[in-house]
């Protein structure tokens, strides 16, 4: 959902197109091209650019949101499945090169994460990269780009996503029915906490 809540965007996988779904109107768009397999997407700052990462295209393709026209899609690492937006740039897991692709005014710059990246989330100058094989979190410093050492969450978790709650992060693991929470200030992990059967999301209120 685009800021303000005018207008919704859906990836279609199969596509390689993104619908553009106007709430007040209860109406799509024309769908806009993006690149093969469009799997993940964040807003920039104020909402005027969409970001749509293409698992099969290993590109980011900028969607103009007051036009709905893509731009040329930028090469990435191979495979990216997950992306976030800070005002310092555009921060891509790339799932299958084991990296976090940074996209911003300085150019392109690649930090190693861990073991099968999936998810990503951005709390201040740290951006925690979950590793699904590895079952660890690679905090990686949006200043330097520089990674710290992995935070382990867990044996044999394959966790797949990744949400802030103030200083904690929720880290969910579906193989294990669990959460994992631990405190972005100081890296302590918290005791899992057991959900339902197979969690894949999690989302936090205000």
């Amino acid at each position: 959902m685009a800021p303000g809540g005018k207008t919704a965007y859906v990836l279609n996988w199969l596509s390689g197109t993104v619908t553009p779904i106007a709430v007040a109107a209860n109406a799509a768009g024309p769908p806009v091209r993006t690149g093969a397999f469009p799997v993940a997407a964040a807003f920039g700052p104020a909402g005027a650019t969409l970001y749509v990462a293409n698992f099969g295209g290993d590109s980011v393709t900028p969607i103009n949101t007051s036009t709905d026209r893509p731009d040329r899609p930028v090469p990435v690492g191979y495979a990216p499945d997950a992306l976030a937006v800070t005002s310092g740039g555009v921060y891509v897991v790339d799932g299958n090169s084991d990296q976090v692709t940074r996209l911003g005014a300085g150019g392109q710059t690649a930090t190693k994460a861990g073991y099968s990246p999936e998810a990503i989330a951005v709390s201040g100058s740290t951006a925690y990269v979950v590793n699904a094989i590895d079952s660890t979190v690679t905090p990686v410093s949006t200043s330097t780009g520089k990674a710290a050492a992995p935070l382990n969450v867990g044996a044999y978790t394959y966790p797949t996503a990744v949400t802030l709650a103030g200083q904690t992060a929720i880290v969910v693991e579906p193989y294990n029915y669990t959460l994992a929470l631990f405190d972005t200030k100081t890296g302590h992990v918290y005791p899992p906490v057991t959900v339902g059967s197979f969690p894949l999301a999690v989302a936090v209120t205000g």
